[in-house]
């Protein structure tokens, strides 16, 4: 866990090193809960962040988060290929970091949210030993709700392998949640 905080703070891009503590600093408070997947966190690197304004949108402003990591044997099915499940945690995880980016920057009282939805569409297969590259952008930052794309890329292979949508809103405030 502490490799992507870490790298968090040394990513290459325009956000401002308070801001990158900040993001590293939410990594490591929540990461150490974090059960299900903390052997693929462990090899998680950030090698770039950004925060630009939307073209389209005059006045929205959009963030950008690039990770890497390389495929390895824990991370795969039975052919040798990338999980599917991995896949969509990658996407959750890493767009969830996309997430506490813009809204540290735009709004600091909505760094916690819980997911809607996560679609995920399947192009080509990871497999071991493949380097990739997951470009995780967000699309809309509202006070109900926030939305992010990331593209998965084998860039050992030169493909994209998936992407996916990831919705998020704030949890509801008061009580705790009725299981």
């Amino acid at each position: 866990m502490v490799v992507v905080s870490s790298t968090i703070r040394a990513a290459k891009g325009n956000v401002p090193q308070e801001l990158k503590d900040l993001i590293a600093h939410w990594w490591l408070e929540n990461a150490q809960g974090q059960g299900f997947g903390r052997p693929i966190c462990e090899k998680l690197f950030v090698s770039e962040m950004q925060l630009f304004d939307n073209p389209e949108v005059p006045g929205k402003k959009e963030a950008r988060v690039v990770f890497e990591i390389d495929v390895q044997e824990d991370m795969c099915n039975y052919l040798g290929a990338m999980h599917g499940g991995c896949t969509s945690f990658l996407i959750d995880l890493c767009s969830s970091i996309t997430f506490n980016l813009i809204a540290s920057h735009l709004a600091p009282q909505v760094t916690k949210h819980v997911s809607l939805s996560l679609n995920v569409t399947f192009h080509a297969p990871a497999v071991i030993g493949s380097k990739l590259r997951i470009v995780n952008t967000t699309a809309a930052f509202g006070k109900r709700v926030m939305t992010a794309r990331s593209e998965v890329y084998d860039v050992t292979n030169g493909r994209i392998c998936a992407s996916g949508v990831h919705v998020k809103m704030p949890p509801s405030s008061g009580s705790p949640p009725k299981l």
